[in-house]
């Protein structure tokens, strides 16, 4: 077998591109390239224009404007020592972080030093993410760190598209049925070949524990429920009811699945199965109140061409959620659009809060919780934005 770490050759960058680079920022651009990158899926050597080695990259295999991401910078090395360290520093750091939790983000990319990679922890299973094929020939070993370092039973593997086929099996089996998590004190369920993400939304689990906090005694919207999470997390803090909006079927069963978990009343009157823009305008029309709202919807964009129309989306959902909230009452509104900043998004729910003629006063601007760190180097990398918002 091949090592995959070899470098398969050099790249070189034009003159004055090596700024960003030299900085340790880890994505390199095509349009700062001098010539092609080779046609191997192995790491290449990184050098200035006029020679001086950058470091280690591994190549893009997307066909879009981001040609490297580096893994090494100077005279870093890049090896299996190097891999297995910052792969068991990774883990180190989430036992140091008392999540209470026993699903979490044990790699998150550019945070951890290992850009393109995400691994997310569920019970004894790993799921890991690869947005990069590059990343391929390095996961025997990476499943071997997960396997023997930290004892996990299993290790399975996806594509970053996660819209595509199920899972494959690196170690033991891929689950044919549900994975049981851990939120203290919340149970969840988590289908690892279906779901969404890699199963379930980790990034959000501080954000369920918030609401948990402020939710008694609250009759709860939760619009793009996915499998129900806010609202399990709130009716366990006390909250009165709670109605789940998605448009998937399969989600809304996980839903109700955690409701049973967590020994929640089950009422098929509070699973909505439809398209949440057309729920939410509807209640609107039959002068529905709530005392707190989440919206929580995938990405509205997902590339720079989307810009436009995911703002307008999130306008609009934002419109409808403002006025379905009765004055006094809580939003905890999010946007996990990487290229929507916290500018534009605070924008955007101005512009709502304007058109529904309600004041809007943000609480808290929260964001994913500390397994899923940010390189300072790379601040463009963060992705989640929700902000515990009040209406009047």
């Amino acid at each position: 077998m091949s090592d995959p770490f070899a470098c398969a050759g050099d790249v070189r960058l034009k003159p004055g591109r090596e700024a960003s680079v030299v900085r340790r920022h880890p994505w390199v651009y095509r349009g700062a390239l001098a010539g092609p990158v080779p046609g191997s899926m192995g790491p290449v050597r990184v050098v200035a224009a006029g020679g001086r080695p950058l470091g280690i990259g591994l190549p893009g295999g997307s066909g879009r404007s981001l040609a490297l991401r580096m893994l090494a910078f100077g005279e870093e090395p890049w090896d299996a020592a190097t891999l297995r360290g910052r792969l068991l520093a990774a883990a180190r750091l989430r036992e140091r972080l008392g999540l209470e939790a026993d699903a979490f983000r044990l790699v998150h990319a550019e945070g951890d030093d290992l850009p393109g990679l995400v691994i997310d922890r569920y019970s004894t299973t790993a799921v890991c993410q690869v947005f990069e094929r590059a990343w391929e020939p390095f996961l025997p070993l990476i499943s071997d760190v997960l396997g023997g370092d930290l004892g996990l039973a299993g290790v399975l593997v996806r594509s970053g598209d996660t819209t595509g086929e199920a899972p494959a099996a690196l170690r033991g089996s891929v689950p044919d049925g549900e994975v049981v998590v851990r939120e203290e004190p919340l149970r969840f369920p988590v289908d690892l070949v279906r779901g969404q993400k890699t199963g379930f939304f980790l990034d959000q689990r501080e954000n369920r524990r918030r609401v948990a906090t402020v939710a008694r005694g609250a009759r709860l919207l939760n619009l793009f429920s996915y499998s129900g999470g806010f609202a399990v997390a709130a009716l366990v803090g006390g909250a009165e009811r709670a109605l789940n909006v998605d448009a998937s079927e399969a989600a809304l069963a996980l839903a109700r699945r955690a409701y049973e978990l967590n020994a929640l009343p089950v009422r098929d009157a509070d699973f909505v199965v439809g398209d949440a823009f057309r729920v939410a305008r509807a209640l609107v029309a039959a002068e529905e109140r709530f005392d707190f709202v989440v919206v929580d919807p995938p990405a509205f964009v997902k590339r720079k061409s989307d810009i436009g129309a995911g703002l307008r989306g999130y306008k609009d959902i934002n419109l409808h959620a403002i006025q379905l909230v009765r004055s006094g009452g809580l939003l905890l509104t999010c946007s996990c659009s990487a290229l929507v900043d916290e500018l534009q998004f605070g924008r955007v729910l101005a512009d709502a809060a304007a058109d529904a003629r309600r004041r809007l006063s943000v609480l808290e601007r929260r964001g994913a919780g500390p397994d899923h760190p940010v390189s300072v180097q790379c601040p463009e990398s963060t992705h989640l934005k929700a902000w515990l918002c009040t209406v009047n």
